[in-house]
């Protein structure tokens, strides 16, 4: 697996933050440190039968992506 700087890793949950924001059930994402040391994507639902959690991909731009039930959408 490649190494991404943060910055990548940043880049690229934006531009997956864009892609699912309008799905139903959506809360956001955020960067983890995967038990490999590697970075991932956390796709944050509202809840398990979401639809966002099929629409979510496994890997983002060669970042792994996954997903993890709780939190509510941010107001803004």
């Amino acid at each position: 697996m490649t190494e991404h700087t943060s910055s990548q890793v940043e880049k690229a949950k934006r531009k997956l933050v864009k892609l699912l924001a309008g799905e139903p059930g959506f809360v956001g994402a955020g960067i983890s440190m995967g038990a490999s040391g590697q970075y991932e994507i956390v796709v944050l639902v509202k809840e398990a039968s979401s639809p966002v959690v099929d629409k979510a991909p496994s890997e983002w731009e060669g970042i792994p992506v996954r997903t993890q039930v709780g939190g509510a959408p941010r107001k803004f």
